[in-house]
């Protein structure tokens, strides 16, 4: 029994010896095979590394090529520049030499003929002198004395002779001047082509039927007074076939008038609210209409350093005539001519050809504002720091200030060459529409008075009074008061009727 166990204990350790056995071995063998797969991707890892480290080496050598081939080809390019430059500056260098050289041999040609005539004063000097000593000896006169018997001599024998060459060279002088001056004149003249016009009080509107005449009067000529009433215009209509005429002494009220019909035509909306509606919106278009107008002119005269507000006033001295001569071709013409005279003295076109353009500025406003066409011109260069040169030329064209300049000289010709020239103005125009201008000046100088409208060539006078300032009894009293005035200086004959419209107007919001 003891020896049976004995020996179980025996196979246990036995056995459990050989299990070591097995575990170690099997650890070992484990082992050597991580060592051996480690060592594999250790291989491999190191292969990699290589190829990458050979292949960012064989990459940064072809950059290195590259950038040292552009390097190359830069230094080359900086090379041939260099090489061109100094071939140049050697080239300059060899002229600037050979000028050297000439100019040496200048001034020593110079300094030679100083030299020379130097010794020549001296010897001149030396003469002078001898023959003052002898003749001071023959004559025993002094010097003073001996001058002044050598002028009475050649004063004797030869004054008739220098008096007639004075007087010829004189004449001569003047004849060639004329000559010059009517050259100049007629070059500055042939070189300006402007459209002449001529004044008028009616414009013709077209329309495609006579039918539209009925809707034009409107029902008992309500819209025929509303254009008189609004506009201060008279709408004329009678057998003429398609054709309205529009008649104002006053040019802009024509054209606003003429556009106000041109658009109730398109829209056949003609009644008296639509009439003054359009009344306001034209007049409003007709102001951007000036300021296209005078850019148009800068323009076309290649000017462009003018304000808005000159621009505008420019465009509307298109609807400005003088003595029936359109203010806007009267200025390009003046400029113009200005421009050219300037051009034949050596003198600055663009100042001649801008204080021409701008010498009747003030007829834009002077209907609108007191005081001259100059005076108020003046005021409106001045606000907005026009060039003195042209302010002076403006201020003097008609001689009320002292010409400060040959500009102003210039303008004044010009203007007198332009306003001169036959069949430029017809006096009887402009006294025409100055008597007109007057008795709505004198219409409106009365308290209450808004608006007044001079209509039929004088013969009636349309006059819009303040509601709230002007009751019925002082309507009757102004009526009386204007009738009083205007046979003062009216010049109309036959009868003058006088309409004073009081209206109040009250509009509601629903």
């Amino acid at each position: 029994m003891l020896v049976t166990k004995i020996q179980e204990h025996i196979y246990i350790a036995i056995l459990s010896v050989v299990i070591i056995l097995l575990i170690l071995s099997l650890a070992v063998i484990v082992y050597l095979l991580k060592s051996r797969q480690r060592k594999y991707i250790l291989q491999k890892t190191n292969d990699e590394a290589k190829n990458i480290k050979m292949n960012i080496i064989a990459e940064a050598k072809q950059q290195a090529a590259s950038l040292r081939l552009n390097a190359e080809n830069d230094v080359k390019y900086i090379q041939e520049e260099i090489a061109i430059e100094q071939k140049n500056l050697k080239v300059k260098k060899d002229k600037f030499y050979e000028d050297l050289d000439v100019l040496n041999e200048k001034e020593q040609t110079l300094l030679k003929e100083k030299i020379r005539i130097n010794e020549l004063k001296k010897e001149l000097e030396i003469e002078r002198k001898k023959i003052q000593s002898i003749l001071e000896d023959s004559s025993k006169l002094t010097e003073k004395e001996v001058k002044e018997e050598l002028f009475n001599i050649v004063e004797k024998k030869y004054l008739g002779e220098l008096n007639s060459k004075i007087k010829d060279f004189e004449e001569t002088l003047k004849k060639n001047s004329q000559q010059k001056a009517t050259k100049i004149l007629i070059d500055a003249m042939q070189s300006c082509s402007v459209e002449v016009t001529t004044e008028k009080n009616t414009t013709f509107f077209e329309i495609e039927n006579d039918s539209w005449k009925g809707k034009i009067i409107g029902k008992e000529g309500r819209n025929i007074k509303t254009f008189q009433a609004y506009g201060g215009v008279d709408i004329l209509i009678d057998e003429t076939p398609n054709r309205i005429t529009i008649s104002s002494f006053n040019p802009i009220r024509r054209e606003i008038a003429y556009l106000t019909l041109q658009e109730l035509t398109k829209t056949a909306r003609i009644h008296p609210a639509s009439i003054e509606e359009q009344l306001i919106i034209q007049a409003e278009k007709l102001e951007k209409h000036c300021y296209d107008l005078g850019l148009k002119t800068l323009t076309d005269l290649n000017i462009d350093d003018l304000p808005d507000e000159i621009i505008t006033l420019l465009g509307k001295l298109k609807f400005r005539h003088s003595y029936g001569q359109n203010a806007l071709q009267h200025s390009i013409e003046v400029g113009t001519i200005s421009k050219r005279i300037a051009h034949e003295l050596g003198l600055d076109e663009k100042i001649a050809l801008k204080s021409g353009l701008l010498h009747d500025i003030g007829k834009a406003v002077d209907f609108e504002q007191e005081g001259s066409h100059v005076t108020l011109g003046v005021n409106i260069l001045k606000k907005y720091d026009i060039e003195n040169i042209v302010i002076n030329a403006v201020e003097s064209h008609h001689n009320d200030v002292q010409k400060e300049t040959y500009y102003a000289e210039i303008v004044a010709i010009a203007d007198a060459m332009s306003a001169a020239r036959p069949g430029a103005r017809n006096n009887d125009a402009e006294e025409y529409f100055a008597r007109m201008q007057e008795l709505e000046d004198l219409c409106l100088e009365q308290e209450g008075v808004t608006k007044a409208y001079v209509l039929k060539a004088g013969r009636e006078i349309r006059v819009m009074v303040n509601p709230s300032v002007v009751d019925d009894y002082n309507m009757k009293k102004l009526s009386y008061t204007l009738k009083e005035e205007i046979q003062k200086i009216n010049k109309t004959p036959g009868d003058v009727y006088i309409t004073i419209i009081r209206e109040k107007r009250e509009t509601i919001r629903l």
